[in-house]
């Protein structure tokens, strides 16, 4: 199969992050690397940043299919760590590099993506207004986030299944606990 001209773009750069940091990577050494003229480097993508966003988000969506009722949702946040770990360069340096806000920022959109369509599941039938709803999302998003950070500042080193497990356990039925207290 061939691959485009972004995924060609992503590899390489994962493939230097194992030597160089986010910092010192320029568009000139990246498309050098995988042999992509500049221009298309910035037909796709405005900077460097912006196809680590795309990395993060193809990345993301991969782990994510099928994952957002509560059944599965602790899978998708399993596979979520397990997709950082196989890209610990690239997420270590974006930790390190960007800042913490940008891997913060990202992965509460992906993980508030999961964790909101559980809430409105488990709502069903109940009269609760959207913002209480979006709030029980949130605050589990932020947590859950957190989580991740910890575990990414720590050096990656616990399986991701334990802590998803974990956090799964935290949950398991606070979803249905909060929407009835907030319920019409």
């Amino acid at each position: 199969m061939l691959k485009s001209a972004k995924e060609v773009l992503a590899e390489s750069l994962k493939k230097m992050l194992e030597k160089k940091t986010l910092k010192s990577i320029t568009v000139k050494d990246l498309v050098k690397d995988c042999g992509i003229s500049r221009q298309a480097f910035y037909y796709h993508f405005n900077d460097i940043f912006e196809l680590v966003e795309w990395i993060f988000v193809e990345e993301a969506s991969k782990a994510l299919a099928d994952n957002r009722n509560i059944d599965n949702w602790q899978q998708g946040y399993c596979h979520v760590l397990k997709n950082m770990r196989d890209n610990k360069a690239l997420v270590v340096n974006v930790y390190r590099s960007i800042s913490r806000e940008y891997l913060e920022t990202f992965m509460y959109k992906v993980l508030h993506d999961v964790i909101y369509p559980v809430v409105e599941e488990q709502s069903a039938g109940m009269n609760v207004d959207v913002k209480h709803k979006e709030f029980i999302a949130h605050f589990y998003s932020l947590a859950v986030v957190a989580m991740g950070l910890d575990w990414v500042r720590g050096g990656m080193k616990e399986e991701p299944e334990d802590i998803a497990e974990q956090v799964a356990i935290l949950v398991k039925g606070d979803f249905k606990k909060a929407l009835r207290i907030y319920a019409k």
